[in-house]
Protein backbone atom coordinates (compact mmCIF):
# COMPACT_ATOMS: atom_id res chain seq x y z
CA UNK A 1 0.00 0.00 0.00
CA UNK A 2 1.27 3.67 -1.14
CA UNK A 3 1.05 4.94 2.44
CA UNK A 4 1.80 8.23 1.53
CA UNK A 5 -0.21 8.73 -1.66
CA UNK A 6 -3.05 7.81 0.63
CA UNK A 7 -2.14 10.26 3.47
CA UNK A 8 -1.82 12.85 0.92
CA UNK A 9 -5.57 12.37 -0.47
CA UNK A 10 -6.38 13.03 3.32
CA UNK A 11 -4.98 16.05 4.21
CA UNK A 12 -4.69 17.36 0.32
CA UNK A 13 -8.01 19.10 1.20
CA UNK A 14 -6.60 21.20 3.82
CA UNK A 15 -2.58 21.55 3.37
CA UNK A 16 -2.27 20.80 -0.37
CA UNK A 17 1.12 19.26 -1.69
CA UNK A 18 3.86 21.80 -3.56
CA UNK A 19 6.08 21.10 -6.25
CA UNK A 20 9.70 20.51 -5.20
CA UNK A 21 12.86 18.89 -6.60
CA UNK A 22 14.80 17.06 -3.80
CA UNK A 23 18.64 17.42 -4.72
CA UNK A 24 20.02 14.38 -2.85
CA UNK A 25 23.67 14.61 -2.22
CA UNK A 26 25.65 12.15 -3.86
CA UNK A 27 29.13 13.10 -2.31
CA UNK A 28 31.97 15.85 -3.75
CA UNK A 29 34.18 16.46 -6.87
CA UNK A 30 37.47 17.97 -5.77
CA UNK A 31 38.58 20.98 -7.86
CA UNK A 32 42.27 21.66 -9.06
CA UNK A 33 42.43 24.78 -6.54
CA UNK A 34 41.26 21.71 -3.67
CA UNK A 35 38.42 22.89 -3.14
CA UNK A 36 35.55 20.52 -3.08
CA UNK A 37 32.09 21.08 -4.47
CA UNK A 38 28.82 19.00 -3.44
CA UNK A 39 27.20 17.16 -6.46
CA UNK A 40 23.37 16.35 -5.94
CA UNK A 41 21.42 14.22 -7.94
CA UNK A 42 18.02 15.83 -8.65
CA UNK A 43 14.67 14.11 -7.92
CA UNK A 44 11.24 16.13 -9.05
CA UNK A 45 8.21 14.99 -6.48
CA UNK A 46 5.21 16.82 -4.12
CA UNK A 47 5.98 17.20 -0.67
CA UNK A 48 3.80 18.45 2.28
CA UNK A 49 5.16 21.66 4.10
CA UNK A 50 3.65 21.96 7.43
CA UNK A 51 4.85 24.68 10.37
CA UNK A 52 6.57 22.78 13.04
CA UNK A 53 4.35 21.63 15.67
CA UNK A 54 4.89 21.41 19.72
CA UNK A 55 6.62 17.86 19.42
CA UNK A 56 8.67 18.94 16.37
CA UNK A 57 10.02 21.88 19.09
CA UNK A 58 10.79 19.97 21.58
CA UNK A 59 12.71 17.26 19.24
CA UNK A 60 15.08 20.62 18.01
CA UNK A 61 15.20 22.30 21.21
CA UNK A 62 19.02 22.10 20.93
CA UNK A 63 19.17 24.05 17.72
CA UNK A 64 18.56 27.56 19.38
CA UNK A 65 19.70 29.63 16.07
CA UNK A 66 17.35 32.30 14.46
CA UNK A 67 15.93 30.98 11.54
CA UNK A 68 12.97 30.09 9.13
CA UNK A 69 12.05 26.28 9.57
CA UNK A 70 9.19 23.74 8.44
CA UNK A 71 8.29 20.43 8.86
CA UNK A 72 8.31 18.36 5.28
CA UNK A 73 6.98 14.99 4.43
CA UNK A 74 8.61 13.75 1.51
CA UNK A 75 7.65 10.74 -0.51
CA UNK A 76 11.71 9.29 -0.77
CA UNK A 77 14.69 9.02 1.62
CA UNK A 78 15.70 12.58 2.41
CA UNK A 79 19.15 12.52 4.33
CA UNK A 80 20.41 15.31 6.36
CA UNK A 81 23.73 15.36 7.00
CA UNK A 82 25.99 12.18 8.87
CA UNK A 83 29.48 12.96 8.77
CA UNK A 84 30.08 9.86 10.05
CA UNK A 85 28.36 8.15 7.86
CA UNK A 86 29.39 10.12 5.13
CA UNK A 87 25.85 10.88 3.27
CA UNK A 88 22.91 13.05 3.25
CA UNK A 89 23.67 17.50 3.35
CA UNK A 90 20.17 16.71 0.87
CA UNK A 91 18.09 20.10 -0.24
CA UNK A 92 14.54 20.55 -1.01
CA UNK A 93 14.01 23.46 -3.70
CA UNK A 94 10.13 24.61 -3.45
CA UNK A 95 8.55 28.25 -2.47
CA UNK A 96 11.42 29.89 -4.65
CA UNK A 97 14.34 28.77 -2.21
CA UNK A 98 16.45 26.13 -1.17
CA UNK A 99 16.36 24.37 2.05
CA UNK A 100 18.57 22.81 3.42
CA UNK A 101 17.69 19.12 5.35
CA UNK A 102 18.84 19.72 9.05
CA UNK A 103 17.40 17.25 10.74
CA UNK A 104 15.65 13.86 10.05
CA UNK A 105 12.97 13.68 12.23
CA UNK A 106 10.96 9.99 10.90
CA UNK A 107 11.22 7.66 8.52
CA UNK A 108 8.99 4.94 6.96
CA UNK A 109 9.34 1.94 4.92
CA UNK A 110 12.92 1.84 4.19
CA UNK A 111 13.34 5.02 2.63
CA UNK A 112 9.47 5.26 1.37
CA UNK A 113 9.15 8.23 2.77
CA UNK A 114 10.19 10.62 5.75
CA UNK A 115 9.56 13.63 7.77
CA UNK A 116 12.37 15.67 7.99
CA UNK A 117 13.06 19.32 9.62
CA UNK A 118 14.32 21.97 6.74
CA UNK A 119 15.97 25.36 7.24
CA UNK A 120 15.62 28.43 4.57
CA UNK A 121 19.18 29.00 2.69
CA UNK A 122 20.31 32.52 1.84
CA UNK A 123 21.79 31.87 -1.15
CA UNK A 124 20.95 28.90 -4.05
CA UNK A 125 22.83 25.33 -3.56
CA UNK A 126 23.98 24.92 -7.04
Amino acid sequence: MRLFALAGRLSGAVNPSVAATLLASTGSVTNPDGTQTPTYTTLPLRVEVQALAGEDLQQVQSITQQADRRVVYVPAAARALNRPLQCGGDILQFYGSDWLITQSLEEWGEGAWSKVLVTRQSSPAV
